[in-house]
């Protein structure tokens, strides 16, 4: 009678997912990733203002590569528990759950700052997310997490509001920003690379 019960208690949480799963059909999550911001603020001063909101934000460099223009932060938790689900769709696209519960999630930041030319400097911010997904037999596997853009739109408005002031605020993307080619800069002399103050532009 226990087996039976217990089997009754599984069939009925799976067929109550599967409605939700169901029910949700055909809605879209919205996408928003901001495009990289150009400042006109000298390279090594916009790196110093990122290395400083990161650590603001209590987030540990895992990488700073001035010379590759590269910093990159270890995993931080965003959620876990029995809110991971819903703090899940808040800052990435949630994929279908078919079985078992999402524990935990986490991000990680990756900004990539370019010197476009002197005392010009272009940087773009990616979020890297991942959740825990635990089956209903206990096994556990981290399931990558496409980001919606809002982290990358938190740290790029937070990182504004340290160079220019609190009324800061990040611009709309322009229409078929995305369509461009990498790297385009409509009013750029110079294509946009990754380089530092120790290699500069040739």
């Amino acid at each position: 009678m226990g087996v039976m019960k217990r089997l009754r208690s599984l069939l009925l949480v799976v067929g109550t997912f599967c409605f939700m799963v169901c029910s949700g059909l055909g809605q879209t999550q919205a996408v928003d990733i901001p495009p990289p911001l150009r400042i006109k603020i000298p390279f090594e001063r916009s790196w110093q203002g990122m290395v400083e909101t990161l650590q603001a934000r209590q987030l540990p460099l895992v990488k700073q590569g001035q010379e590759e223009g590269e910093i990159q932060t270890d995993y931080h938790e965003y959620s876990s528990g029995p809110l991971t689900e819903s703090h899940i769709a808040k800052v990435g696209v949630k994929p279908r759950l078919i079985e078992g519960d999402w524990v935990r999630v986490t991000y990680q930041f990756t900004v990539e700052m370019d010197l476009i030319k002197e005392g010009d400097t272009l940087v773009t911010v990616s979020a890297k997310i991942q959740a825990l997904k635990r089956e209903f037999l206990g096994a556990q596997k981290w399931v990558e997490i496409p980001s919606n853009g809002r982290l990358e739109s938190e740290l790029l408005s937070e990182f504004g509001k340290r160079m220019f002031g609190q009324l800061f605020t990040l611009a709309e993307p322009k229409k078929g920003f995305w369509e461009q080619a990498p790297g385009y800069i409509k009013d750029a002399d110079v294509k946009p690379r990754i380089v530092g103050p120790a290699r500069p532009p040739r």
